[in-house]
């Protein structure tokens, strides 16, 4: 994809799931990635895969609560490539239990994680986002854009990234940046194997989830065409705008009782599904 030749890519979460997949589909249409997550031998693994696939990527490595860290991974990312033309905020923390009985510690790191893991790295990659007139592109969820019981902590995270960078859209476009967000439903990914619970531990056996689980390519695909179209948010699947247009238009009364059905309270939690 031509647009996408040379452009310097910025990726947090980039050591697994969506962050990664996507990292991956960039090298191929021709960016230069620079890889950031916590993990450096996964980021490493990364690295070689585009590496021996012909394209060009560094390992920045960074905690996303640690906003000292995240200054450096966005600064040796310009000093490597002498400019950012994207940044992908993908690193993110899914935790699945109703805020009642939820330990604090858990609700806090939740939100360090998702919220100012995505603050952090748009803080410091503005300026230089600016200069090239790129992208400004955010990972939320389904779930920032509809409240849903047992997801209420991972919701608000999602929400408050949503609401950032609806600001931040409105702010740049008279610079000339494109602002994105992207809001998938379940995806597959080894997020859905380290789902925290009440305790800020991932669950021995994870929740099922109650709707479909989509492939990561087909997010991956969304996030490509957006970044590509420059177009403000895109969903995953299509179909989620309208059925939250509908939800809306009908008071979101029926919308609610199929969520309470569908996210009873978990484990410590009791077992009676919500009427």
């Amino acid at each position: 994809m031509e647009s996408l030749r040379n452009k310097i890519v910025l990726v947090t979460g980039a050591s697994s799931g969506i962050g990664r997949a996507t990292a991956l589909r960039l090298a191929r249409h021709g960016a230069q990635l620079a890889l950031s997550a916590r993990n450096l031998d996964a980021l490493e693994e990364v690295r070689r895969e585009i590496e021996l696939a012909g394209g060009a990527a560094i390992v920045v490595p960074a905690d996303v609560t640690d906003s000292e860290q995240v200054r450096q991974a966005v600064e040796s990312t310009v000093a490597r490539f002498g400019k950012l033309d994207i940044l992908l905020a993908s690193a993110g923390l899914s935790m699945r239990a109703y805020f009642e009985g939820s330990s604090l510690e858990s609700l806090e790191r939740v939100m360090r994680v998702n919220f100012f893991g995505t603050l952090y790295a748009t803080h410091f990659a503005l300026p230089h986002v600016k200069k090239t007139k790129g992208s400004l592109v955010a990972l939320s969820s389904l779930t920032g854009k509809r409240g849903i019981p047992s997801y209420g902590i991972y919701g608000a995270s999602k929400f408050a990234i949503q609401g950032l960078y609806e600001a931040l859209a409105l702010e740049l476009k008279r610079d000339g940046v494109h602002v994105g967000v992207v809001s998938p439903a379940f995806v597959d990914t080894p997020l859905r194997a380290n789902v925290l619970n009440k305790d800020g531990k991932p669950w021995d056996v994870p929740p099922p989830p109650p709707f479909r689980i989509w492939p990561v390519e087909k997010c991956v695909d969304r996030i490509i065409r957006l970044i590509v179209k420059r177009k403000r948010q895109t969903l995953l699947p299509w179909f989620a705008g309208p059925l939250l247009v509908i939800d809306e238009m009908l008071g979101r009364v029926i919308g609610d009782r199929i969520l309470r059905r569908r996210f009873p309270p978990g484990e410590g939690q009791g077992d009676k599904e919500i009427k």
